[in-house]
């Protein structure tokens, strides 16, 4: 379970060790600089757009006019062409509207697609969580309090001294020697802690009264043994869901490889270690912002051409990817969510034993750490406002 936690994200490893040390506020800038750029070029056309919209409709009503005043059959007919000329012309700014909010809408898909190499990965939080986790391990092992492992001696000596009189006392012996050494970290849970709890208690019933001093200890440490395994216990009831998030993490980034090949390689024909080495390698943001706003372009180009081969449906599959794509930052804004989720019922575990004797000073230091590691993933992540701005990337026609 441990490795689970440094972290979930180590299962994506395969990221370009350059990439992974770019902080997420940097990633988030170039974001906000293309879509910046990107919806300033769409806003002057629009503005253009309705400018012209505006002039032919004048012109349109002022031939309308002339037209209804005419008495003239041929100048009729002229103004009449005149007419659907201007139709057109209106046509074909409006068309160029579409293609201007397709080309924004499917340039955000793009960029939010790319982004999502550096989004699922941060290094901040990896970093910031180690040191909790080691802190939560520590707390599972009894071995880690004064005086255990000095006691611990003295009851393994009892344990391979009795154990071929006592059957629970030679399993005892036996898990202990499968489990390996207890002192390396081997968690208290389980058979092994059923096990412990009865051979301590057969330990301290055969302490004579004049080992009444180790009767007491052998009782303390009993106690800290218990309470050291139901915290470990509640702890790996919070930890089991961390393995269906990485899961979940391991199906997103599958889905996200095999949608940025549909996009990149499919529909847009750049090569995807090109891609890589100007955008998911590439160190200066100005470049990579450069290098998306080149993508656009290559997707505004490849619109047009989709749009004058197959009038009709040219939409089709740039809007099918746009949604797949708007689903896949939803669903990682869902994950992000649930480790959000996951991380706070630690602060109930903290809380549940804040006060016990043998733990509270432990979970002051624990509670420290999980701040840290909390702080560090709102700072990164905001998963109510990532889904947020997930459903409301695109613009409307």
């Amino acid at each position: 379970m441990k490795k689970i936690h440094l972290f979930i994200f180590s299962l994506l490893l395969s990221f370009p060790a350059v990439s992974q040390a770019q902080s997420f506020n940097e990633n988030q800038s170039v974001t906000e600089q293309v879509l910046s750029e990107l919806n300033r070029e769409r806003s002057l056309l629009s503005r253009n757009l309705d400018y012209r919209i505006k002039e032919i409709d004048s012109k349109i009503s002022t031939l309308d006019e002339s037209i209804k005043n005419s008495n003239s059959s041929a100048e009729k007919v002229e103004k009449l062409l005149e007419r659907v000329k201007y139709l057109e012309e209106k046509q074909e700014e409006l068309d160029k509207n579409i293609v201007s909010v397709y080309k924004y809408n499917y340039s955000s898909a793009v960029l939010n697609l790319a982004s999502m190499e550096r989004e699922i990965k941060p290094l901040n939080l990896f970093n910031s969580s180690r040191e909790f986790y080691s802190t939560l391990d520590q707390v599972s092992n009894p071995m880690n309090y004064d005086g255990y492992k000095e006691w611990f001696g003295t009851f393994k000596k009892y344990v391979d001294e009795e154990k071929k009189d006592d059957a629970r006392l030679d399993a005892l012996s036996h898990i202990l020697t499968v489990t390996g050494d207890l002192t390396s970290g081997t968690p208290f849970t389980g058979m092994l802690a059923g096990s412990l709890f009865d051979g301590i208690g057969s330990f301290i019933n055969n302490l004579k009264r004049r080992d009444q001093d180790l009767r007491e200890r052998s009782t303390e440490m009993l106690k800290l043994t218990t309470t050291v395994a139901q915290f470990t216990h509640d702890k790996d009831l919070i930890e089991t869901e961390w393995e269906s998030i990485n899961k979940s993490l391991n199906e997103l980034k599958e889905l996200q490889n095999k949608a940025l090949k549909e996009n990149l390689t499919v529909m847009l024909e750049i090569d995807l270690k090109e891609f890589e080495k100007n955008f998911t390698g590439e160190t200066d943001a100005k470049k990579r912002t450069q290098y998306i706003l080149d993508i656009s372009k290559i997707a505004e180009n490849k619109i047009v051409e989709e749009k004058a081969k197959n009038p009709e449906n040219w939409k089709q599959d740039y809007h099918d990817q746009m949604i797949a794509v708007q689903n896949l930052k939803i669903r990682f804004g869902t994950i992000t969510f649930r480790i959000l989720e996951n991380l706070n019922k630690y602060e109930h575990l903290i809380e549940k034993y804040k006060e016990d004797k043998y733990l509270k000073d432990r979970m002051a230091q624990l509670k420290l750490k999980l701040d840290l590691v909390r702080n560090s993933f709102e700072n990164t992540f905001n998963p109510q406002e990532y889904i947020k701005a997930s459903n409301e990337m695109y613009v409307v026609e």
